[in-house]
């Protein structure tokens, strides 16, 4: 049972580190502390346009990326429960099942951030 628990615990510090990073990032853009660039925030061609761009899609993406931290909880409580009672690899499991979630997340937090950037530019 150890084994798994070591397997589980990096998948943990992922499902915890990914909300804070996206979160932590968007909230900079949206806030003009970084503009945009080649490396950070959400990149697509309507949140490229320009400047207001930008920072509106930053900010329409911000509130649905803070449902992240909620997957995130649930999913690190989710995952050592079934870890705990059903042992194997289900912990392991679930925590990828939390992952794909936060993916989801992401996809329409930026789906959020392309609709307002088109409006912006508009």
């Amino acid at each position: 049972m150890s084994e798994e628990i070591g397997g589980l615990i990096p998948l943990l510090f992922v499902l915890v580190f990914l909300p804070g990073l996206c979160v932590g990032v968007t909230r900079q853009a949206a806030d003009g502390l970084i503009g945009m660039n080649g490396s950070a925030g959400i990149r697509t061609r309507h949140t490229k346009a320009s400047e207001e761009a930008w920072t509106a899609g930053h900010r329409a993406a911000l509130p649905v990326l803070k449902n992240m931290w909620l997957v995130a909880g649930a999913g690190v409580l989710g995952a050592v429960a079934v870890q705990m009672a059903a042992g194997g690899g289900w912990g392991i499991g679930a925590a990828f099942l939390a992952l794909v979630v936060e993916t989801g997340v992401l996809v329409r937090a930026a789906a959020a951030a392309n609709r307002a950037a088109r409006a912006a530019g508009a």
